[in-house]
């Protein structure tokens, strides 16, 4: 198959045609052999079962809870490599939200080992590395949790602060297994949102320090953070670590962030917003090769119904303005979902190919569309794949699109009105959608 070409096209939105295409922008080189388009992920938490070997092997990034590696016989992992060798698995840990209890050491060890239970109620893990206000009272997060204290001026227990012990015990207990490609660290941010005090005594010297002192860039939450990154590197060189919540990239440390309900209208304020950070994030120098960023999307919306299907192509063109990993989930994160355009309706998987430009910037997201991405005007946008085109509106307005060869829609089972295999010259992308294209 050819090229798609990178001519100018236009848009018919009640607006003056596009100006004449810009020099190319030049953005930073990709990353040398990078997967195939789209890119799929899946962030499944159930802690019960998983799903089958066939259903996981769909996706490029698997994140699932680390006990699994405890509670599956080796072989499962194998398995799942040799059927998708595409595959990165990358493990699930969270060692800030302290639980209350725990079951039993077999279902648990790995968080036994952390938490230091010696129970399913009983836990010696240090008080002096909980969060806590300076009269005594615990700093929570998450229902039923106590929130860990990151920062690097947490009380020493050891000659530690529960940071470094939390990055070793990551190193020892999980990446030892030899399980994983890498560690998904969640609720690992610069600052945490959700906590239910905005004063805590981070030092242990009775007196309560404010969030703006606390979270921040260069505040001491942040660079002990930062430190647990530099040790798990120094420890890991080799593993994928990804961070979620509003987690900074800096020097290399992580592959990259997710972004959980990503650019969706339904759930966000600003949904552009997310797109143009996850753009700016995902082609930025802070990364470490090879870059992984994930955006998740639940469904929220009836399944089977076009509006499941809409959403899925909005979500999905916007997460390929990048190279990022789709994530999409069903009504929470123990349902993994499936969509016509993630295989091109049985196409195969990376059926798009590598795109023409290969690691586009804000820039070329702003940009007028020019060397294969960029902006059509008026909240759409293009880019072009070895053997296809993506469109993206991200726009309240059904956008008609005329193209500059003829492409051909996906020939799908879901939404057959939208991916009807016809051979197409212009199409209308409606409002808050995607389309997929490809050579025909």
């Amino acid at each position: 198959m050819t090229l798609v070409t990178a001519s100018v096209l236009s848009v018919s939105c009640d607006a003056p045609a596009p100006a004449p295409a810009p020099e190319p922008v030049r953005c930073p080189p990709a990353e040398p052999q990078s997967l195939t388009s789209p890119r799929t992920a899946t962030y499944y938490l159930d802690q019960h079962v998983l799903p089958p070997i066939e259903e996981l092997a769909r996706y490029d990034v698997v994140i699932i809870d680390h006990e699994w590696a405890h509670r599956l016989p080796r072989s499962f992992f194998d398995q799942l490599r040799i059927v998708d060798p595409r595959v990165r698995l990358l493990a699930y840990v969270n060692v800030v939200d302290h639980p209350d209890q725990l079951g039993t050491y077999d279902y648990w060890e790995q968080r036994y080992a952390l938490w230091q239970f010696q129970s399913s109620t009983e836990s010696t893990f240090p008080e002096q590395w909980l969060a806590g206000t300076s009269t005594g009272s615990r700093v929570s997060q998450w229902p039923n949790t106590l929130m860990a204290n990151l920062t690097d001026t947490a009380p020493r227990v050891d000659g530690r602060t529960y940071a470094e012990y939390a990055a070793n015990w990551v190193v020892d207990q999980v990446w030892s297994t030899g399980l994983w490609d890498g560690i998904f660290l969640d609720v690992w941010g610069d600052r945490i949102f959700g906590a239910d005090h905005d004063r805590w005594d981070i030092d242990g010297d009775g007196t309560d320090e404010p969030d703006e002192e606390i979270y921040g860039f260069g505040n001491p939450w942040e660079r002990g953070v930062t430190r647990a990154e530099q040790l798990m590197r120094a420890r890991m060189p080799g593993a994928i670590l990804v961070a979620n919540g509003d987690r900074s990239l800096r020097d290399q440390q992580l592959n990259g962030r997710v972004w959980e309900s990503f650019a969706d209208p339904y759930a966000r304020t600003e949904p552009l917003a997310d797109l143009d950070r996850y753009v700016a994030l995902s082609s930025g120098q802070d990364h470490r090769v090879p870059g992984v960023s994930v955006t998740i999307d639940k469904r929220r919306a009836a399944p089977a119904s076009p509006r499941e299907f809409q959403r899925a192509r909005y979500f999905l063109a916007a997460t390929l303005m990048q190279n990022g990993y789709w994530a999409p989930m069903g009504a929470d994160y123990s349902e993994t979902v499936y969509y016509d355009e993630m295989d091109g309706g049985g196409l195969g998987r990376g059926y798009l190919g590598q795109p023409v430009m290969a690691n586009p910037c804000p820039a070329a997201l702003d940009g007028s569309y020019a060397d294969g991405y960029g902006s059509l005007g008026d909240g759409v946008f293009r880019r072009d794949f070895e053997h296809g085109t993506v469109l993206l509106n991200t726009s309240g307005t059904a956008r008609e699109v005329s193209l500059d060869q003829p492409l051909r829609r996906l020939r799908g089972t879901q939404d057959p009105v939208t991916n009807n295999g016809e051979t197409v010259e212009s199409v209308t992308v409606p409002a808050y959608d995607g389309l997929f294209l490809v050579n025909p």
